[in-house]
C-alpha cells in the first residue's frame, strides 16, 4: 500500500465536508434539494451532491494520481464500477452520504462512508458517524478502529443471543416470493431488524454490539469500507456462494459475520431455503 496516505488526514477530509455541507442540510432540506432515483425512496440530496463533488476536487490533490468515484457520480453515468477493475489505479470509493433516507428524515443513523482500492484490493476504509462525531477507520493486515480503540466483533453466542441485521426487501425480486421462512428464522435471535444504513450496521458488527448481516444489495459503496472493517476486526465477510467479496463484484449478495460458523449457520438458515426453491423452480440470480 501506498505509505503516503495518511488516514488520519483522510479522515480528518471527511470530518471537514460533513461539517461544511452535510450538517448544515440536517433538518433543513428544502423540497428541491431533495431528487429520487431508481424509487421514491431511494433519495439523493443536496448534501450527498456537494460532498461528493467536494472530495473529487480534495482528494486528488492530498494523493496524486487517485481517481475519486461516487455512489451520485457513478449513477449520473460519469464514472464507471469498471476502474475497480483495473489493478494499476489508486481508487476511492465514497458514499458521500450513506443512509440518505434516514438523513432525509431526521434519523441519526447516516455516515460518509470511504474506501481505497490498490492493486485490485480494499487496503482501506473510513466511515464518519456524522451526528456522533465518532471515525473508524480500518487499514489491511492492521487492524480496524473507533476513535482509535480497536474494534473486535462478538464472540461467539447462541443464536438465540445474536442480534441481526436483515431486510429481504434489498434482496433479488426473483427472490423475493421465496423468503416466507425469514420471518419465522429471525424469531429465534435476539432482534432482527434494518437500520437503513450499511455505515452503521457495519459498526455495530465491528465493534461487537451486533452478529450478523444479509445484504442482497452490493453495491462498492456502501460495502467496501465495512466489509474490512469488520474482517479487520475478527469477522467474516463472503459473498453467497462462499466466495471473497472484491471491489469489482457488482452481483449476488454478502453475509457479513462475526466468524465462520455463524456464516455457515446463517446460510443454511435464511438463505439456502430460498435458493433451493429457486433452483427447483429453475430460477438463477441475476
Amino acid at each position: 500500500m501506498d505509505t503516503r496516505i495518511d488516514s488520519a488526514k483522510i479522515a480528518d477530509i471527511l470530518k471537514e465536508c460533513a461539517a461544511k455541507y452535510i450538517l448544515p442540510r440536517y433538518n433543513t432540506l428544502q423540497a428541491d434539494q431533495i431528487q429520487t432515483k431508481s424509487h421514491e425512496n431511494d433519495l439523493v440530496t443536496i448534501a450527498d451532491i456537494e460532498t461528493e463533488y467536494a472530495l473529487q476536487e480534495i482528494l486528488p490533490k492530498v494523493v496524486p494520481g487517485c481517481a475519486v468515484i461516487g455512489e451520485e457520480s457513478v449513477s449520473r453515468g460519469e464514472v464507471s464500477l469498471d476502474i475497480l477493475k483495473d489493478p494499476g489505479q489508486t481508487v476511492f470509493v465514497v458514499d458521500p452520504v450513506d443512509g440518505t433516507y434516514n438523513f432525509r428524515h431526521g434519523y441519526r443513523e447516516f455516515a460518509v462512508m470511504m474506501a481505497l482500492v490498490q492493486g485490485g484490493e480494499t487496503r482501506m476504509g473510513w466511515i464518519y458517524d456524522v451526528l456522533g462525531d465518532r471515525h473508524a477507520i480500518a487499514e489491511k493486515g492492521a487492524g480496524a478502529f473507533l476513535d482509535g480503540e480497536p474494534m473486535k466483533v462478538a464472540d461467539p453466542r447462541p443464536l438465540t443471543e445474536c442480534c441481526a441485521f436483515i431486510n429481504p426487501g434489498y434482496f433479488p425480486k426473483e427472490m423475493r416470493k421465496f423468503l416466507d421462512h425469514v420471518k419465522a428464522e429471525a424469531r429465534i435471535l435476539k432482534s432482527a431488524t434494518t437500520l437503513r444504513c450499511s455505515a452503521h450496521e457495519y459498526l455495530q458488527i465491528a465493534s461487537g454490539r451486533a452478529d450478523f448481516g444479509i445484504n442482497g444489495w452490493m453495491k462498492a459503496w456502501d460495502h467496501l469500507a465495512g466489509a474490512l472493517m469488520v474482517q479487520e476486526a475478527g469477522g467474516v465477510v463472503k459473498k453467497w456462494d462462499g466466495t471473497p467479496y472484491r471491489p469489482s463484484d457488482e452481483h449476488g449478495g454478502l453475509i457479513v459475520a462475526a466468524n465462520q460458523d455463524l456464516w455457515d449457520e446463517t446460510y443454511r438458515r435464511f438463505l439456502s431455503p430460498a435458493l433451493q426453491k429457486m433452483q427447483a423452480a429453475g430460477l438463477k440470480l441475476a
